[in-house]
């Protein structure tokens, strides 16, 4: 099942490798995973690739990524974003991606399908660079018996790649 999930994460990416252009960034992610757990709280990382947006449907961003954390939980995923200037320096970017989850010794979350949806407050540091705060909800939406969902507090540094 899980070869499957990753194997269909990666054919809804292809169409965006496409797209991908200078505007490209790198994001690398920090933070904690199930972070208003107490009992189950651990610390996750991750790396994110954003493609250009596709300025012919609404400059949504496409996304695909992968995070690990320190209780052994991964997963894969792949999704889309959208910027929101706020101002010359802030951006608002709500974002969801479908992800393929392994609990390893973490929390259960119930399936190993995974809806991923959260919002991020950037501040644009140069041209090329942003620091972002965001917060991101983690559950398989009712698809298996059960469902604990997992959120998340993260830091981000995203870096634009090409010229």
């Amino acid at each position: 099942m899980k070869k499957i999930l990753i194997t269909g994460l990666l054919a809804l990416s292809l169409p965006a490798l496409a797209i991908a252009e200078e505007q490209s960034a790198v994001a690398f992610t920090a933070g904690g995973y199930d972070a208003f757990d107490s009992e189950d709280n651990a610390t996750e990382i991750g790396v994110e690739y954003r493609f250009a947006p596709a300025a012919d449907f609404y400059n949504i961003i496409p996304t695909i990524g992968a995070s690990v954390t320190s209780d052994g939980a991964y997963w894969a995923y792949a999704g889309v974003r959208y910027d929101w200037s706020l101002s010359a320096n802030w951006v608002l970017t709500p974002h969801f991606a479908l992800a393929a989850y392994e609990n390893g010794g973490g929390v259960d979350l119930g399936y190993g399908l995974e809806f991923r949806t959260g919002l991020d407050l950037a501040y644009q540091m140069t041209d090329r660079s942003r620091l972002s705060l965001g917060y991101y909800h983690m559950s398989n939406a009712d698809l298996g018996d059960y469902n604990p969902g997992a959120d998340s507090i993260i830091v981000s540094y995203s870096y634009t790649l090409g010229e």
